[in-house]
């Protein structure tokens, strides 16, 4: 990710869910804030997910989408991806999740 800084703390994240604009897709729910010269993003997994090896791929995807789609975007958002409760790695692939974000970046208007 050429512009793009993630999200680490704690306090970061919770900001964000309060205070910023989101968009629900099937699978995920995006949250957005304004932020500096450069986006910054976070991804939530939580262990109700499954085992750690299921998590961290749902992660890879996400990281591999916006790095697809990080030049047609704004700059100066903190992103955070968020999957919704009951979603399993059976439920999804990687063409799911691509369509599920480029369609809540749409909905958030954050492509260039």
């Amino acid at each position: 990710m050429k512009f793009t800084m993630s999200i680490k703390k704690r306090g970061t994240f919770k900001y964000i869910l309060k205070k910023g604009k989101y968009f629900k897709g099937l699978y995920i729910v995006v949250y957005i804030s304004k932020s500096g010269s450069n986006n910054h993003l976070g991804i939530c997994v939580t262990k109700k997910h499954g085992i750690s090896v299921n998590r961290n791929k749902m992660k890879r995807w996400v990281r591999e989408v916006y790095k697809n789609e990080e030049d047609k975007l704004k700059r100066g958002y903190n992103i955070i991806v968020m999957y919704k409760k009951g979603v399993t790695i059976n439920d999804l692939d990687y063409f799911k999740i691509y369509e599920d974000i480029k369609k809540c970046f749409k909905g958030l208007d954050l492509y260039e």
